[in-house]
């Protein structure tokens, strides 16, 4: 039998039906064109949805047979027009793993019945700590199980901080601390139940939905960097956050910052599609908590006050705050200051200069575990020295860095009763830089600016206030 032959006969009779029928169509049979209707969006279809679901299904068990230990779920864009903001499903791991003796389990609305669930945190086991967590609960409404899982920098104490409804439906978002082990601050882990699973939902900017100092951009000098201050809070069952107007000079665990921070804050709001966006909230000041803005807000100096009381030639003085010991001033050429501390150990240094003046408050802000001293000069007013003891010797430190370590008509410095050194330098406007002096490596001492402050009298430094 010919199959070519069989194919063309088949052909030739459609065309003749499909001929016949349209002869039958007259002009009256013709309706006009239906008025065009808006179309959803082809990612809203249900249909598209279901098959997208299964497709997901489908790809996930294939990944799931192929991949063991760590996989995750395929990600899932909450719109297409939005694509680098993406939700997670957590995948079906961590059964296995036991919470830490420091979690304590949370208890939440998760849906909306008003009875709360408790939701456990396991850790999985890692060297270091820095693994995922597992949150599950049994859900009250239906009897059954909702997970959730998450990596942390550190699984120890894995807990809740707290809880809010974002999204204003009724039910509760779970807030958990993930710390930065580089910092003392961190970040708030927001957990929302969505189709019996708690998923981590997105910030549309991390970047401002976090706690602790965080470097600016291009600030970095060889002694020191600024940062911006940021804080995140729940009040009212409401996220909020916020971040410092001004930058901070930092060095090590040093920073020029001083209570009474302002805060530019937002408050952020969850979206149907998993995002938290945020909306402006206003002027706030931290302190020791996050409160209103008012009309001091912001104004706060440093205690400026100076020391004045100082030993000279053929003076003596004990020395009671801080490290305990005594100091007397020999006449000689060049005058002698001896130390002598508590343990018996006497220390002997050759001052600089005529007329040597020495401080009885000790710069405990330069050093703190020793004998600290600063020294001026009688008829040298633009003399000023550091000393600190070093073993069964004294030395003077150096100073580097952008402003010089003296007493000038443009750059004032001074020891303050609170044991601060600083300097004050002249800006053009008539305000002045404030700058307090840190010890670095080798012996060296630099200045780490802080405030802009203006003076009543620059030559009285209890006048001096925010500009």
């Amino acid at each position: 039998m010919s199959t070519t032959h069989d194919t063309s006969a088949l052909e030739d009779r459609l065309v003749a039906a499909l001929a016949a029928r349209a002869e039958l169509v007259q002009p009256e049979d013709l309706a006009p064109l239906a008025t065009v209707a808006t179309l959803r969006p082809r990612w809203q279809s249900p249909w598209v949805l279901l098959a997208t679901a299964a497709a997901v299904l489908l790809v996930l068990g294939v990944v799931l047979q192929g991949v063991g230990g760590r996989q995750r779920s395929d990600d899932v864009a909450p719109r297409p027009d939005d694509p680098k903001i993406e939700l997670e499903l957590p995948a079906d791991v961590g059964r296995d793993w036991k919470a830490s003796p420091e979690s304590t389990p949370a208890r939440v609305d998760l849906d909306g019945d008003g009875a709360k669930e408790k939701v456990e945190f396991l850790g999985e086991e890692t060297k270091d700590f820095d693994g995922r967590i597992r949150l599950q609960t049994t859900l009250s409404s239906t009897g059954e199980e909702a997970y959730g899982v998450a990596d942390v920098a550190s699984t120890v104490g894995a807990g809740a901080e707290g809880v809010v409804d974002a999204d204003g439906d009724g039910d509760q978002e779970l807030v958990v601390f993930d710390p930065d082990l580089d910092t003392s601050g961190g970040a708030p882990l927001v957990f929302d139940l969505r189709e019996g699973l708690l998923v981590q939902v997105v910030p549309e900017d991390p970047s401002l939905l976090q706690r602790g100092d965080v470097q600016v951009p291009g600030s970095q000098t060889g002694l020191y960097d600024r940062v911006r201050v940021l804080q995140y809070w729940i009040e009212d069952g409401r996220l909020f956050s916020g971040r410092s107007e001004d930058s901070f000079a930092r060095t090590g665990m040093t920073t020029a910052q001083l209570p009474g921070i302002v805060l530019e804050t937002w408050e952020w709001r969850l979206g149907d599609d998993g995002v938290l966006r945020r909306e402006a909230a206003g002027c706030k000041e931290l302190v020791f908590d996050v409160q209103e803005c008012d009309a001091d807000s912001g104004a706060q100096v440093p205690d400026l006050t100076p020391a004045t009381e100082t030993v000279g030639v053929g003076e003596s003085a004990d020395i009671t705050t801080g490290f305990p010991f005594s100091i007397r001033v020999e006449a000689g050429d060049p005058p002698v200051l001896v130390g002598e501390g508590q343990d018996g150990v006497t220390l002997r240094h050759e001052l600089d200069g005529a007329d040597p003046r020495v401080a009885t408050v000790q710069p405990e802000s330069i050093f703190s575990d020793g004998e600290s001293l600063v020294v001026t000069s009688a008829s040298d007013p633009t003399l000023v020295q550091l000393l600190v003891q070093r073993g069964e010797r004294i030395v003077a430190l150096d100073p580097v860095g952008e402003v010089p370590l003296e007493n000038t008509d443009d750059n004032r410095t001074w020891l303050t009763e609170g044991g601060s050194v600083v300097s004050v330098t002249a800006v053009d406007d008539g305000s002045w830089q404030l700058w307090s002096w840190q010890m670095t490596s080798g012996d060296r001492v630099f200045a780490l600016p802080g405030v802009t402050v203006c003076f009543d009298d620059v030559d009285d430094p209890t006048t001096a206030r925010r500009c």
